[in-house]
């Protein structure tokens, strides 16, 4: 009898701890240099796929199955795709489109801007086809190009963008494919260029409902000056947001020029459709360069202002609404006994069925200093403090608060702007950094997601800043090496929540997530990321699963 109830003990026991397990699982090592960019991609079938880039190597490609099992590895040697140019190169996006995995890569080479399309088996990861879908005529003659998709859609979108500065001439137009690759509509953008000194494409994105598309025009008033004081006047220009919105089944364009401020600078936009008023919500970046008062020390930075626009889609009839983050601000000052305001920039906007929209900013700083007289041009940049800003469908703030986070990058070649920090923005040129730097640079900022009402953001941070308050001071994230993945969630009853990503560390232990190397499957609410795995002074990469509750 008494070894009845022995067994029953230990098989309650056993139980129990199988449900307790951790919400993660990680591969083993992944035999991977530390150094190059790893990119991941969810399928829909619950496969895996991981893709790992270096300069003038073979592109490694990793398949998991739904059970987190490697089942395939294979190495794809280009023909279109330059792996010695991966330099200048930009990353366009890496989607699942028709079963298969699409890697869209712009690379200028032999004296032309070119698209190209990399398609790869879901089962075997091996290079089904290499194709150059878009090319610049020449570099006097350059062709940006944007590739747009929502995991929703079958097919994609590309924007081509051609400008001509010196002739004030463009070619802007919207080509539509479906999951088979073929191109079934092609939708032009009509304006005036003539009438405009320069334009830059601000934003391009698709939803279901619709494609927008955004501008920024400028005109110079006023050259630089140079009084007898030799004081310099910076040129003073005029600045439009050209505005285009295609509907989901039309081929005609709706359009809006909107004047702005000549203080407002185009920087980007982020797009949404708030179902539940019929409208279209824009929020746009702007900024200018500013230097701002540190102690005795006079510190670059950027005067960045949110600007929220309503548009009625038939129209693009509509309002705008400046985003000063009042309540969070409020907030912040409260709470930490200080006039100091957040300084930062949006890097993700969501509008639920509900019509609120909420904002994720992110503070942003940046430095310049001599480190010594061989390596004297240090540029450091600094994200600070997470924002959450909510607006109604007239975009006034209804609810704002800021959370606690502090990091650090340092690089020898520039400052990591706003853009190249939102991760959604097309202009992420992958290796424009020493190669030190370009594998730290994965750890930084942070990755936002929305399941539903939920909506999750993931970072590294330290792992005796997890329990730390807004009112606390904060160790600031120097090396990801010694910092962990964790996450805040924010519910729809705006109840807020801290955890680690991957499980709470052991004394030594370093689980960090490489932002720029993650996806999200919605589905299963699973976060997949390459990981810097960390135990005393063993080290290795690794592909991690977590599921976010």
């Amino acid at each position: 009898m008494t070894r009845i109830l022995f067994t029953i003990t230990l098989y309650i026991i056993t139980f129990a701890a199988a449900q307790a397990k951790d919400s993660y699982d990680m591969s083993t090592t992944l035999s991977l240099d530390e150094v190059g960019i790893n990119k991941v991609l969810c399928m829909e079938n619950g496969n895996t796929m991981l893709f790992h880039f270096q300069i003038g190597k073979p592109i490694k490609v990793m398949v998991f199955d739904s059970t987190h099992k490697r089942i395939a590895s294979t190495q794809a040697q280009c023909r279109e795709l330059d792996l010695f140019m991966l330099t200048t190169s930009l990353f366009k996006g890496l989607y699942e489109i028709g079963g298969e995995a699409v890697v869209f890569f712009e690379q200028q080479n032999l004296g032309k801007h070119s698209l190209i399309r990399m398609r790869f088996n879901g089962n075997i990861g091996k290079l089904v086809e290499e194709r150059i879908v878009g090319r610049s005529k020449s570099l006097a003659k350059p062709t940006r190009f944007y590739v747009m998709k929502q995991r929703s859609e079958a097919g994609y979108k590309i924007l081509y963008s051609q400008d001509v500065m010196q002739f004030r001439e463009c070619n802007v137009h919207v080509a539509y494919y479906n999951a088979r690759h073929e191109q079934y509509r092609d939708v032009p953008l009509h304006f005036d260029r003539k009438s405009y000194d320069y334009m830059t494409v601000v934003g391009a994105e698709s939803h279901g409902d619709g494609v927008c598309v955004t501008l920024a025009l400028s005109n110079m008033v006023m050259n630089g000056t140079r009084s007898n004081s030799m004081a310099i006047t910076n040129p003073i220009y005029n600045h439009y947001l050209q505005v285009f919105y295609i509907h989901a089944d039309s081929t005609r364009p709706i359009q809006r020029n909107i004047d702005l401020a000549s203080n407002i600078i185009p920087y980007y936009t982020h797009y949404s459709h708030n179902r539940f008023a019929g409208t279209i919500n824009l929020m746009l970046l702007s900024y200018s360069d500013a230097l701002y008062r540190f102690g005795l020390e006079m510190r670059p930075t950027a005067m960045l202002a949110d600007l929220f626009l309503t548009f009625d889609p038939e129209n693009l009839d509509g309002r705008y609404t400046w985003v000063t983050n009042k309540l969070a601000n409020e907030m912040l000052m409260e709470k930490t006994d200080t006039a100091q305001h957040f300084r930062g920039f949006p890097i993700r906007m969501y509008t639920n069925n509900n019509g609120l929209s909420t904002i994720i900013s992110e503070s942003y700083d940046r430095n310049f200093t001599s480190e010594s007289f061989s390596r004297n041009r240090v540029m450091e940049t600094y994200l600070g403090n997470i924002c959450i800003t909510q607006v109604n469908d007239e975009g006034k703030e209804i609810w704002g608060t800021v959370l606690p986070k502090a990091q650090y990058f340092k690089s020898y070649r520039h400052y990591y702007d706003p853009a190249s920090l939102a991760k959604r923005w097309q202009q992420h040129a992958m290796f424009d950094d020493m190669p030190r730097q370009v594998y730290e640079r994965q750890f930084m900022s942070g990755n936002t997601y929305n399941n539903g009402s939920d909506i999750y953001i993931i970072f590294n941070d330290g792992s005796k800043n997890f329990s730390k308050q807004i009112d606390e001071q904060l160790d600031t994230v120097f090396l990801s090496a010694l910092s962990n993945a964790c996450y805040y969630k924010l519910d729809k009853k705006r109840n807020l929540t801290k955890k680690f990503l991957f499980g709470e560390p052991m004394k030594k232990e370093y689980k960090s997530s490489f932002i720029e190397g993650a996806d999200y499957d919605e589905k299963r609410n699973t976060y997949v990321s390459v990981i810097r795995y960390k135990r005393s002074d063993y080290v290795s990469l690794r592909l991690a699963w977590a599921t976010l509750d």
